[in-house]
């Protein structure tokens, strides 16, 4: 079945007993929206440009739709949807609220994306994304997004966002440092190896740990209780 294999990984995680399963929400041609990590398939091509029954035929049983995601988790676990286009926020957020209060979710994107949220959607809590790829820009655009992200005060003050999600190789180039004089919650992503894994568990200024390791990340948290 389309999306099976996708979907018994967040069942596991849930039965495991973390605290929220981390999902990234786009948009097929045809305007379905899936739960799909990558901008493109192994072959190169853009998920954008695939139909939703095109993608299944390519992605097979990790074809997994965001109603389908929402069938799995909502109500029974804590929810970050990671937005990965502008657009359809509205559309996101009324069919979670649908599911689970504002309160059981979380949503990470772009500064256009969380000002968007914020003033339609000021109750839904949001997180600035820091540290995505910059491929193909050229050295002066990667030179000015990384100051922007070391020294994210501006652009917070401009989307309004309620907590940094940092990608943990540039967490330590000053974002830590920021949240933690400015009570600014960081939330560093995407933390897999057991070393790096027990150093952010560790430390007090980080909110939340994202992994794809989580039965790793409730051992060593397990063990530091």
């Amino acid at each position: 079945m389309p999306g099976q294999k996708a979907a018994e990984r967040y069942r596991h995680a849930i039965e495991l007993g973390v605290d929220y399963v981390e999902f990234d929400v786009r948009k097929t041609r045809d305007r379905v929206s899936i739960v799909c990590h990558d901008d493109c398939t192994l072959g190169g091509r853009p998920i954008r440009d695939f139909t939703f029954a095109q993608l299944t035929d390519e992605l097979g049983d990790e074809a997994l739709t965001f109603d389908e995601l929402l069938d799995v988790a909502a109500g029974k676990v804590g929810l970050h949807l990671d937005l990965k286009e502008p657009g359809y926020e509205d559309e996101v957020i009324a069919a979670v609220r649908a599911r689970t209060s504002d309160e059981r979710f979380v949503i990470t994107s772009e500064d256009r994306v969380v000002r968007t949220i914020e003033d339609r959607h000021p109750t839904v809590r949001t997180g600035l994304s820091l540290g995505d790829e910059l491929k193909g820009a050229p050295l002066w655009k990667r030179l000015r997004v990384r100051l922007s992200e070391a020294f994210p005060r501006d652009r917070l003050a401009a989307c309004g966002a309620d907590f940094v999600a940092v990608h943990w190789q540039l967490a330590d180039f000053n974002v830590l440092r920021y949240c933690s004089r400015h009570d600014v919650d960081a939330w560093v992503w995407t933390v897999d190896e057991e070393v790096a894994l027990k150093r952010y568990l560790a430390d007090p200024r980080v909110t939340t740990v994202i992994t794809n390791q989580p039965e790793l990340a409730l051992r060593l948290r397990s063990a530091r209780s």
